[in-house]
């Protein structure tokens, strides 16, 4: 049955009701400086709701709120196109279109989460992110980031990874921020071959300083390796980026 304007409306009443305004201030002071509306619903919550989306017309509802301004509308549309049955190059095609709208770190990093079939595709998830670490615009470059520390930091491709975040020259801070979280998870993942890379890296400074900061902060990380790595922090200036 397609889904129709009468189903989007209950829906956006539901997640009024469901609204907890405690979150609601915590959460979009989280994200900051972002033209959006916050309504308040905890992710739980809302990945429950997809789950009952996708047993219905979900291509109706995507098409419907691929552009939307409320939060978390827009993040139902990101879970429901991670969570549902259909063939991956049919989901790529409606990632390809949802990926635009993204505009903070929380959606961006809860739909890569939730995209777990990428573990039985991983050929066609790495070249589908690769024009997205070329891009300018800020989320577009987290996302193919975050897709690589979720699904790629495998003896297969970690060097391929590592490859690829010392590459990366976006200035977004939500860009920086990301690199950092995933050389830190590569420390965790594959120690020996990431000490060896932040040993002759080319990363900016604050990604450095930044990464060496995530993983020290890591309870799966060893109070020898982190002693280690607190010594091998730079002082500001020292290391300038590649090229510069």
């Amino acid at each position: 049955m397609e889904y129709t304007a009468e189903q989007l409306g209950q829906l956006n009443k539901t997640l009024q009701e469901l609204a907890d305004e405690e979150y609601r201030t915590f959460h979009s002071k989280l994200i900051p400086n972002v033209d959006t509306v916050f309504y308040g619903v905890r992710v739980p919550v809302l990945r429950k709701l997809a789950k009952q989306i996708i047993k219905g017309d979900w291509r109706g509802f995507v098409e419907m709120t691929k552009q939307s301004a409320v939060y978390e509308m827009n993040m139902l549309c990101g879970m429901v196109i991670a969570l549902a049955k259909c063939g991956f190059q049919e989901k790529l095609l409606y990632l390809e279109k949802f990926i635009l709208s993204i505009n903070n770190w929380a959606v961006c990093d809860i739909v890569c989460g939730d995209l777990k079939d990428v573990k039985k595709h991983p050929g066609e998830m790495y070249e589908f992110i690769q024009p997205y670490l070329l891009s300018e615009k800020e989320y577009e470059v987290r996302f193919a980031v975050v897709i690589l520390l979720q699904y790629f930091v495998t003896e297969e491709y970690i060097n391929d990874v590592l490859r690829i975040y010392d590459g990366i020259r976006h200035d977004g801070y939500y860009v920086k921020m990301a690199v950092a979280w995933g050389i830190s998870v590569c420390f965790i993942k594959q120690r020996q071959i990431t000490l060896a890379y932040l040993l002759s890296c080319n990363l900016d400074t604050f990604v450095y300083n930044k990464s060496i900061q995530k993983i020290v902060e890591s309870f799966r990380v060893s109070g020898e390796d982190k002693k280690l790595l607190r010594s091998m922090r730079r002082r500001e200036g020292v290391k300038s980026e590649a090229g510069t």
